[in-house]
C-alpha cells in the first residue's frame, strides 16, 4: 500500500510531529510504502521514510498553507496514492488527524462573521477546514477528544460515521521504568537540582499558548519557605518571559532549556508538571507525564484534562483564573500534598494504556484500502 502523509512543518519536538512520525513508522513496519510531504522539514530524515519538501515563496502562514495545498494536489494528479493522510486541515485528504480543535468555532468566539470573511488568513483556514469536515467532504476524521467531535458536528453537522476515535499514543520510552529513582537522581545532578528543591516542569513549543506566563506568575506566589526551580523545555523565543520573571524577581529560579531529546528523563527528574495552556486540543505531554508517574496541574482547556483528573491531579477551571492557579500551585508544592500527588500519579501510571494510537490509525488505513479495493 502506498501512503502519502502531509504536514506543513516538521520539527523534532512538536507533539503533532511526533504523532506523525509514530504513525508513519507503524505503517512502514507493516510493510507499507510511506512518503511524507512537508512544507518545511527540520532535523534528521529517517532512513526508512521518503521525505519530499514542497517549497513555497509565500511570506504568510496562510499563503504557504494554500500554496502547499495547491502543489500537493498537482502531485496527486500525476502520482496516485492508495491512502492520503493529513496532519493539517486541507483538501485532497482521505484521513485527517484532528490535532487541533474546531477553528471556526474558536474564531467566531473572538471576531464577528463579517470580519472573518474579510481577512484573508481566516478565509483560507476556514476553507481548508470545510474541505475536511463539511458535509460535502468525504474525508475520514481521526479525533482524539470528545469535545473535538462535538464542536465539529455542532458547526458542520458532520456525519457520525466519518469520525474515528484514536486513543493516546505516546512513546513507550515515557513509561515509568523500574530504575526510575536512579535515573531521577542522575538527571537532577546533571541539571544542578538539589535534593531539597522542587522541580516544576513545563514542556511545549508555543510558550504563550502553553501558558508559560501563567506558570511564572503562579510560581512567583509560592511561599518563601518552599525551595523550587522551574524548567521550561521547548523551541520558542523566551525573551518576554525572561522579562516577566525579572519583573517578578524569580528569574534565578527559571531555566529555559530549549528543544529536548531527553524528555523521558526530564519527566522522572521533575516533581510536578504545570501546563496551564490557553488552547490545547489534547496535551500529549500530559499523558507522557502521567505515564512516567509525574503528577500534573493543567487547565481545563487541555483536551486530555480527563486523564489528569483520573490520576488525582489538579485541573483549573475555565474561564481561566490566575488566582485559582496561584492557589493550586502553592498548595500542591506543600510537602504532604506533593507526596500525596506523587503516590497517586505513580499508582495511575502502572495501569494506564497510552500507547496504541499509531496502531489503531494504521488499522484504519488498512481497512480503508481494503474497502476501496473491494468496491472497485
Amino acid at each position: 500500500m502506498k501512503i502519502a502523509m502531509t504536514l506543513f512543518k516538521y520539527f523534532p519536538y512538536g507533539g503533532l510531529q511526533r504523532d506523525f512520525l509514530r504513525m508513519a513508522r507503524e505503517c512502514a513496519d507493516r510493510g507499507h510504502q510511506v512518503t511524507a510531504f512537508a512544507g518545511e522539514w527540520q532535523g534528521d530524515k529517517p532512513d526508512w521514510l521518503e521525505v519530499r519538501t514542497i517549497a513555497s515563496e509565500k511570506w504568510s502562514n496562510h499563503g504557504r498553507a494554500a500554496d502547499f495545498e495547491r502543489k500537493f494536489g498537482r502531485i496527486l494528479e500525476n502520482e496516485p496514492f492508495d491512502v492520503v493522510v493529513g496532519f493539517n486541515r486541507m483538501a485532497h485528504l482521505d484521513f485527517y488527524f484532528a490535532a487541533d480543535n474546531c477553528l471556526i468555532m474558536r474564531d467566531r468566539a473572538r471576531h464577528p462573521d463579517w470580519w472573518l470573511k474579510l481577512v484573508p488568513r481566516y478565509r483560507v483556514w476556514h476553507r481548508q477546514e470545510r474541505a475536511v469536515v463539511s458535509l460535502a467532504s468525504k474525508t475520514e476524521i481521526m479525533y482524539i477528544t470528545p469535545h473535538q467531535k462535538r464542536d465539529y458536528q455542532t458547526v458542520y453537522h458532520t456525519p457520525e460515521e466519518r469520525f474515528h476515535y484514536l486513543p493516546p499514543g505516546i512513546d513507550v520510552a515515557c513509561r515509568r521504568p523500574g530504575n526510575a529513582t536512579e535515573i531521577r537522581a542522575v538527571k537532577r545532578r546533571e541539571m544542578g537540582i538539589g535534593d531539597n528543591e522542587i522541580l516544576l516542569l513545563l514542556i511545549g513549543s508555543n510558550f504563550k499558548g502553553k501558558g508559560v506566563d501563567r506558570l511564572i506568575r503562579a510560581a512567583s506566589r509560592i511561599p518563601n519557605t518552599i525551595k523550587y526551580r522551574v524548567f521550561i523545555a521547548g523551541e520558542c523565543s523566551s525573551e518576554e518571559f525572561v522579562e516577566l520573571a525579572d519583573e517578578l524577581h524569580i528569574a534565578r529560579r527559571i531555566t529555559f532549556g530549549g528543544g529536548r531529546s531527553d524528555v523521558a528523563q526530564l519527566l522522572l527528574a521533575a516533581d510536578l508538571m504545570v501546563h496551564p495552556a490557553r488552547d490545547e486540543a489534547t496535551g500529549t505531554v500530559l499523558t507522557e507525564a502521567l505515564a512516567a508517574g509525574l503528577p500534573v496541574i493543567c487547565s481545563e482547556a487541555c483536551g486530555f484534562h480527563n486523564f489528569v483528573t483520573e490520576s488525582g491531579g489538579i485541573v483549573t477551571s475555565e474561564p481561566f483564573n490566575q488566582a485559582e492557579l496561584d492557589l493550586n500551585l502553592a498548595e500542591a508544592v506543600e510537602p504532604l500534598r506533593l507526596g500525596e500527588l506523587k503516590k497517586q500519579a505513580i499508582a495511575y501510571s502502572a495501569g494506564a494504556d497510552f500507547y496504541r494510537r499509531a496502531q489503531v490509525a494504521a488499522d484504519l488505513f488498512e481497512e480503508f484500502y481494503d474497502s476501496q479495493t473491494t468496491t472497485s
